[in-house]
């Protein structure tokens, strides 16, 4: 009986000499501790809260485990180390099968983790995103995985996988392909996938549709995309009007083609599209193309685009939502020559709706022509508001926009203060009227201090988001580090609160606001 209790505590002994042999701060301790099966997950452990400089040398044990057992959690030891000789182990883990793809997903993250060093892993990724599985498979997070993995290595041979995901039928895959694809073509910034991204902005699947991120897309190839947006708009794209035929868009969207093309060539500022625009004028509108093409011609807001606005405005044969939104092109060009006839609209810009006289036109006309007036016309147009009976409320609003000009004048500061009134109204003017003061070296700081949020904004507060978004756009360039570093901070908050109602189209004015101001030199 004592025998083996002497044994019994030498054994004891011998395990806990065992257990303590070698340095637990030295990471080689661990590397040669991962071949014993008890002592695997400790190792794994501790070389995880090391820092990935020092374990590194535990490297070639790692992967000598993983070539071993195989397993995603061993795959994924590897992968903080980003280093080039486990780019093989995670190009062979890319081909996986419906029923076993756990390894490519952790793979095609490290690759893309990788970035250009991983530019051998190209041909395997394109592989896995064309991969064809069933829509509600699980495996498709290898697909989506994929994607990501080749827009953050940059190599342009991806693109033409990514146009062929981009245009495949919802019927055939799961829509966030759809998506994802767009939004990586927008990264890649490649005018080749300009035709896939004009046909993505008139697709939807199970509800949903990809306008805003072909939209994204589009209007970061810059001028490239401009000739085919012009011929879209005069509907010249073949494939477009075959799609257009075939899902008959004149009884469920008429005039959605020419919308969304002058639609976008608003956002690319292209002012060599306003002679084309011009012409679209002439056409008779199916729908809202009309007002589309009005809206563009504002944001580009050459002397050529208003010229066309005063005229759309100053022709009375227009009907009235067609002159309204000229006011709407107006305000947004920022032009004061308008002021004077949006004055007199405001005024006597009677029209006939349903055969009784309206103030519609009147009313809008107030409220443009508060956006751009300075303090010089706030005593005209306060007469004219003491006045009038029919459309008060419109013009009180306007009023209130008014009297922030005649507060602030031409002091910039003032207007600052005034981004985070508790109306609307006056932070709206307020966060135009710093766009439109041309002066971004104040203005700039001014409107980067009151950008919030998506998710801690009130409903009523979009319109001055939107506003500030339009006044970077006025005044900001490429070269505004600053500007750009907050919009991409941004987007990448928002992108978690797109289900809150309107944060989505929000979202998206916030990616073209951005991309607006990457094109401009």
């Amino acid at each position: 009986m004592q025998i083996r209790n002497v044994a019994l505590l030498s054994t004891l002994a011998g395990l806990l000499v065992g257990a303590c042999t070698g340095d637990p701060n030295d990471p080689m301790t661990w590397a040669r501790k991962l071949s014993n099966v008890r002592e695997q997950q400790e190792a794994l452990n501790q070389l995880a809260r090391m820092g990935a400089e020092r374990a590194k040398v535990a490297l070639p044990s790692l992967i000598a485990l993983y070539k071993e057992t195989k397993k995603p959690e061993h795959l994924e030891a590897l992968v903080r180390y980003k280093d080039v000789s486990t780019i093989p182990l995670f190009i062979e883990a890319m081909d996986f099968t419906e029923d076993d793809f756990d390894r490519a997903i952790v793979a095609a993250g490290a690759l893309g983790d990788l970035r250009e060093k991983a530019t051998e892993a190209v041909p395997a990724l394109i592989k896995a995103v064309e991969h064809t599985l069933p829509i509600k498979s699980r495996a498709n997070g290898v697909r989506l995985a994929a994607i990501r993995a080749l827009v953050k290595i940059g190599d342009k041979r991806a693109v033409p996988a990514l146009a062929k995901i981009l245009t495949t039928s919802a019927d055939e895959q799961d829509f966030l392909l759809n998506q994802k694809s767009a939004l990586g073509l927008a990264e890649l910034r490649d005018p080749a996938a300009i035709p896939a991204l004009i046909k993505g902005m008139f697709m939807t699947g199970r509800g949903a549709n990809i306008f805003q991120e072909c939209r994204l897309g589009l209007v970061r190839m810059g001028e490239p995309a401009v000739a085919p947006l012009v011929e879209l708009l005069n509907e010249k794209n073949p494939e477009i009007n075959e799609m257009a035929r075939k899902l008959d868009f004149d009884k469920y969207s008429p005039g959605i083609v020419p919308f969304k093309a002058a639609m976008l060539l608003g956002d690319l500022r292209a002012t060599k599209a306003v002679p084309a625009l011009a012409a679209r004028l002439k056409v008779p509108a199916k729908s809202g193309e009309h007002k589309s093409i009005l809206i563009s011609l504002g944001f580009i807001g050459s002397k050529e685009a208003v010229d066309v606005l005063l005229n759309t405005l100053k022709d009375k044969k227009a009907d009235a939502p067609t002159r309204s939104a000229a006011e709407d092109g107006i305000y947004l060009s920022g032009d004061r020559r308008a002021i004077p006839i949006l004055m007199e609209t405001a005024k006597s810009g009677y029209v006939v709706v349903g055969g009784q006289k309206a103030s519609d036109l009147r009313a809008n006309a107030a409220i443009d022509l508060s956006r751009i007036a300075g303090p010089e016309n706030y005593d005209a147009f306060k007469a004219l508001a003491d006045k009038e009976r029919e459309v008060q409320g419109m013009f009180g609003e306007a009023l209130d926009r008014m009297q922030v000009a005649k507060e602030c004048g031409d002091k910039i500061e003032c207007y600052g203060k005034h981004l985070n009134d508790p109306s609307w109204t006056r932070a709206e003017k307020a966060a135009f009227w710093i766009g439109f003061s041309g002066n971004a070296k104040q203005g700039l700081p001014l409107l980067l201090a009151s950008l919030k949020p998506v998710a801690s904004l009130t409903q009523d507060r979009f319109p001055v988001q939107q506003a500030i978004l339009q006044s970077f756009a006025r005044l900001a360039n490429r070269n505004d580090k600053a500007v750009i570093e907050a919009l991409e901070k941004q987007i990448e908050r928002d992108e978690n609160a797109v289900r809150l109602p309107g944060a989505r189209d929000l979202l998206g004015e916030t990616r073209v606001t951005l991309a607006v101001i990457q094109n401009k030199a």
